[in-house]
């Protein structure tokens, strides 16, 4: 499954898929008429972008994350730590994980990132979980983690 697939499956499992596709269920095409023949379903790639609008303006991701995600390096990080901060949004828990994420060449780097966690997928990133990174290579300093909902 791709990054955007998955993205979209972790969108509509949090329960905001009602709100977006009932604000995006179709589109019109720059065509006069209000024929049902100018309309259209919208594409994965509308949906998709209608996601991260929304998980930007929610705050449950930053557009550095974003980014990293839809362009970084693909790997996996195991979970070395896991410390609650505290904060919540919505139905996600902030924590900061500690990380040793494998590049997928070969080799390991540790890492600290602070994220915004599904409440029910908590158990995923318990100390000993894999979960999925992003990086940029040259550049190890800044991670971002996808987990799952459930």
């Amino acid at each position: 499954m791709t990054d955007a697939l998955t993205l979209t499956a972790f969108s509509l499992i949090c329960g905001a898929a009602g709100v977006v596709l009932a604000t995006a269920h179709r589109t019109r095409r720059a065509c006069s008429g209000d024929d049902e023949a100018t309309e259209r379903l919208m594409t994965i790639e509308e949906l998709v972008a209608a996601f991260d609008e929304m998980f930007l303006r929610k705050g449950l991701i930053t557009g550095g994350q974003l980014a990293l995600i839809r362009t970084g390096t693909h790997a996996v990080g195991v979970v070395t730590g896991m410390r609650a901060t505290g904060t919540t949004r919505e139905d996600f828990r902030e924590v900061e994980l500690d990380l040793m994420v494998s590049r997928p060449g070969g080799g390991q780097f540790p890492a600290i990132q602070t994220a915004l966690i599904p409440a029910a997928a908590l158990p995923k990133v318990a100390p000993g979980s894999v979960i999925d990174a992003y990086y940029r290579p040259g550049d190890e300093s800044t991670i971002a983690v996808f987990v799952s909902p459930g």
